[in-house]
């Protein structure tokens, strides 16, 4: 054999070698590649399974929040109407409250007449008669009601510019009167506030 024709066959060898070793590698290369996108592939449905359990979580704990943030703005709701109460009672229990029954009201009576109001009291408290005119010098107020079945009568007599006062307790009518007690007309402007 020629030196060239062993030339060639060493070279076709090497290169056959060579191809080889290269083909190897590569199966070996796609191989291990193959493997990596596996487990990765495998690594991705496992935080993907993770993600998709934590946004679960994440939904059931907003849904959480949202129902807590609903209960506590209700609770507060009742606590301020609750401080509402409890002002509105302290007012009435240092009878801080109070409501005009009549106010400026100018009436005209004959000769030992008179004008009544009726009005109810729902707290124990106290009626201010205001008497604000008067064409006569005695003017003779009056306070009537009845609480567990005792009957209370209070009258006072009083003249333009003085205010005459009456304690009430509770009742469903507490009956106000201003009479005149002169034989004569009489005209006279008041004013009556209840007090709780």
């Amino acid at each position: 054999m020629s030196k060239e024709k062993v030339v060639s066959r060493n070279i076709a060898i090497a290169l056959g070698i060579i191809i080889i070793i290269l083909i190897v590698g590569l199966v070996g290369a796609i191989a291990n590649y193959t493997s990596t996108i596996s487990v990765k592939d495998s690594t991705i449905a496992t935080d993907e399974s993770q993600i998709a359990s934590l946004n679960s979580q994440l939904s059931t704990a907003n849904s959480t929040i949202a129902s807590d943030t609903s209960t506590i703005a209700s609770l507060n709701s009742q606590v301020s109407t609750l401080q509402s109460q409890v002002s509105d009672l302290t007012d009435i229990a240092n009878l801080t409250k109070s409501t005009v029954w009549v106010d400026s009201q100018t009436i005209s009576q004959p000769a030992f007449g008179y004008k009544d109001w009726t009005f109810p009291a729902s707290y124990a408290g106290y009626v201010t008669f205001w008497v604000q005119s008067s064409t006569t010098t005695n003017t003779n107020v009056r306070v009537i009601y009845s609480f567990l079945g005792v009957t209370f009568d209070q009258q006072k007599t009083v003249h333009a510019g003085v205010t005459a006062v009456f304690p009430v307790l509770p009742a469903s009518s507490v009956i106000v009167e201003v009479a005149n007690p002169t034989s004569s007309g009489a005209t006279e402007t008041v004013t009556i506030t209840y007090h709780y």
